[in-house]
């Protein structure tokens, strides 16, 4: 089947219909905020409504107010809804509620090879990748990199 390329809000729309209809829908996302496990245009995921309530490190596809829709990982909830992160970002978005969730990532292909989110390794990517110790040091690290980054563009002043 050859890839199609429509415009965002057709595209969206007929991802929702293909959804609620009880489908799967395969895409490729673009952005870097799901890096390293994400590539922007490189890999797809595979998506399914979710069956019941999200949990830690499901990776839903959902609406921002503003129309936006992101992929982002689940690490926690509080009484507001939902927390969700990208895997290459520091801030953690709140607030997300069950009516913004468009679907769940089920599996994604990286590199020629589909991984499922039940696959062990995945598991372990996500335990690792999201946990306190490696979220300080990746914050650590940029906030070294940033001050570099500074003092390397005043030297070239």
């Amino acid at each position: 089947m050859k890839a199609q390329t429509l415009p965002q809000e057709e595209f969206f729309a007929l991802l929702c219909e293909t959804l609620r209809a009880g489908g799967t829908a395969t895409f490729t996302p673009s952005g870097d905020s799901m890096r390293p496990m994400l590539r922007s245009g490189c890999d797809t995921v595979t998506l399914r409504l979710p069956t019941g309530s999200l949990r830690r490190h499901d990776l839903p596809l959902y609406r921002r107010e503003n129309g936006q829709y992101v992929l982002h990982r689940v690490i926690g909830c509080d009484a507001g809804g939902y927390l969700l992160r990208g895997d290459h970002q520091l801030e953690t978005e709140r607030g997300i509620t069950d009516e913004q969730i468009v679907g769940v990532v089920v599996a994604f292909e990286r590199g020629g090879k589909r991984y499922a989110v039940t696959d062990r390794r995945y598991r372990l990517y996500c335990r690792l990748w999201n946990s306190a110790a490696v979220f300080f040091a990746r914050r650590a690290l940029r906030a070294v990199r940033a001050r570099l980054h500074r003092a390397s563009a005043k030297g070239d002043n």
